[in-house]
C-alpha cells in the first residue's frame, strides 16, 4: 500500500532490536533501512521508522497500534511474544466489540491493540489509534475535522459515541476514518491518565516537493507549535514530520558530502526548504592577466569610458564593438554590444556591477549570473591588469580562457597604442 502517511517510534538505541522483534511477531516484515539513526521496516507491507532519539522522549499508549489478527492462533501467537517483558493494559478475552481483544505496551514501551477480526472490516493490518486523554480528552472530533481538510482522499468511516449513562456520553467512544485512504483511529478517553501525547510516537508525512512541504506545515502550525528539523506539534499536541522525499533522498546519497551538507542545512530549520537542502555548484574560476605599460590612471580610463570600449572590446580582427555604455558605479548597469562585422551576429555583454574602487577593483554580475572581478594593480608607470571570471557551460574552459584573453590583449594594444 502507498504509505503516505506512516508511523516514527523513538528509542534510546534499541531501534534495530525493535525492528527485529515486530518482524518476528507479524511475520510478515522486513527490514528496509539500518543506519545508526534511523531503522525503517515494513509490517504487512506498512512502513515503520525507528527512530534512535536517544533518553529524552518514550512511547507511551496515547498513540497505540491497533492490529487485526484474523485467526485466534495468531492472536495468541503475537500476545505471547508482545506481552513478554510488557505490561498488559486490559487483558486478551472475550468484550462486548470483540470476540477475542486485549491491549499491552510491549517491552520497548509500544502499546498494541489486538483483535481477532477480518481485515475487510478495517482495510489494512496495523492502523494508528490516537487517544485523546487528559487536558485533550474530548477533541477525538475536531481532530478528525482538522486532519481530514489537510489531506486528500479523507473520509469518515464510522463512529460510536459514549451513550446516555456512560462516562462523557455524545463524545467519540471510538471511531474510524481514512487520510489519504489510510485507515486511522481515535478515541476520547475518560478518566485521568498518566501519560500524554509526546514525541515518542509521532507521524511523518512523506512530501513530494515544496507545496506539499509548505501545505501540511502551514496546516498544522495554524494553531500547533513548530519545532525544529521537520517536527512540529498540532493543536492537540500529536507530533507530526513534515518531511519531503527529496531529503531523504539527499541524506542517503553516496556522496558523503552531498548528505553532510543536507544534515548540516537540515539542523538549522524548522519547516524543510528543500532549495536551500542542496550545494550550490560549484563554478570554475578562470583568470588572465596582462601587464599594460601604461599609469594606471590611464589603463582605468581606457577599460571604462565607452568611446575605449568599443576600440579594444573584441578576440578578433572579425568582430567589434558598435555601441556601448556605462554606468561606472556600484549597483550602475553596463552593456556593451559585440557583433560580427559581416552583420551575421551580434549580441549584448552585459551586467550589474557589485564594486567600483576606482583605479583598483571593479566586479560586477553578469546576466547569466556570472561573476567577474577586474584588479588594476600600479607598477611603477606601468599597470597589470588580473582579470577573473566564472566559466559558463556552452564552450570548453580553454576557449574561453583563450577568448577573454585575447581581448585582454587587444586591451593593452590599444591602451598602448
Amino acid at each position: 500500500m502507498q504509505n503516505k502517511i506512516y508511523p516514527c517510534l523513538w528509542f534510546d538505541g534499541q531501534a534495530k532490536a525493535a525492528a527485529d522483534f515486530y518482524c518476528s511477531v507479524f511475520g510478515d516484515g522486513k527490514i528496509t533501512a539500518d543506519t545508526p539513526m534511523v531503522v525503517n521496516f515494513e509490517l504487512g507491507g506498512q512502513k515503520f521508522m525507528g527512530l534512535n532519539g536517544g533518553p529524552q522522549f518514550k512511547p507511551n499508549p496515547s498513540i497505540s497500534f491497533y492490529v487485526v489478527c484474523q485467526s485466534e492462533a495468531e492472536i495468541d501467537a503475537a500476545w505471547a511474544q508482545l506481552s513478554s517483558g510488557g505490561m498488559v493494559m486490559m487483558p486478551l478475552g472475550k468484550y462486548a466489540w470483540s470476540q477475542k481483544y486485549g491491549w499491552l505496551q510491549d517491552q520497548f514501551g509500544v502499546s498494541w491493540q489486538l483483535d481477532w477480526g477480518k481485515m475487510e472490516d478495517v482495510g489494512q493490518k496495523f492502523s494508528p489509534l490516537i487517544m485523546f486523554a487528559n487536558a485533550q480528552h474530548g477533541n477525538a472530533e475536531a481532530a478528525i475535522n482538522l486532519y481530514s481538510s489537510l489531506f486528500p482522499e479523507s473520509s469518515l468511516v464510522g463512529v460510536a459515541r459514549f451513550e446516555e449513562g456512560e462516562p462523557t456520553p455524545g463524545l467519540i467512544k471510538h471511531a474510524q476514518f481514512k487520510l489519504h485512504n489510510q485507515v486511522f483511529m481515535v478515541m476520547d478517553a475518560p478518566g485521568t491518565h498518566a501519560f500524554n501525547f509526546n514525541e515518542g510516537v509521532s507521524l511523518v508525512v512523506d512530501c513530494q516537493g515544496q507545496e506539499e512541504v509548505d501545505h501540511y506545515w502551514n496546516g498544522f502550525t495554524a494553531k500547533g507549535e513548530e519545532s525544529r528539523c521537520a517536527w512540529l506539534k498540532d493543536q492537540f499536541g500529536v507530533s507530526w514530520q513534515i518531511v519531503p522525499r527529496e531529503l531523504m533522498q539527499l541524506l542517503s546519497d553516496p556522496d558523503p558530502e552531498v548528505a553532510q551538507y543536507a544534515m548540516n542545512a537540515l539542523l538549522q530549520m524548522k519547516k524543510i526548504d528543500i532549495s536551500k537542502l542542496t550545494m550550490e555548484p560549484t563554478k570554475t574560476v578562470l583568470t588572465v592577466q596582462t601587464t599594460v605599460n601604461v599609469p594606471v590612471a590611464k589603463a582605468w580610463q581606457y577599460w571604462t569610458e565607452p568611446a575605449h570600449i568599443m576600440n579594444w572590446n573584441n578576440a578578433s580582427d572579425d568582430w567589434h564593438t558598435p555601441k556601448a555604455s556605462n554606468d561606472l558605479r556600484t549597483g550602475g548597469r553596463f552593456v556593451y554590444t559585440m557583433a560580427a562585422k559581416d552583420g551575421s551576429f551580434s549580441f549584448d555583454f552585459s551586467g550589474t556591477y557589485t564594486e567600483v574602487t576606482e583605479h583598483q577593483r571593479i566586479a560586477y554580475t553578469l546576466d547569466d549570473d556570472r561573476k567577474v572581478a577586474i584588479i588594476f594593480e600600479a607598477v611603477g608607470d606601468t599597470t597589470k591588469v588580473t582579470e577573473s571570471f566564472e566559466a559558463e557551460d556552452m564552450n570548453s574552459l580553454e576557449l574561453q580562457q583563450g577568448g577573454w584573453q585575447a581581448i585582454l590583449d587587444n586591451f593593452k594594444r590599444y591602451t598602448e597604442g
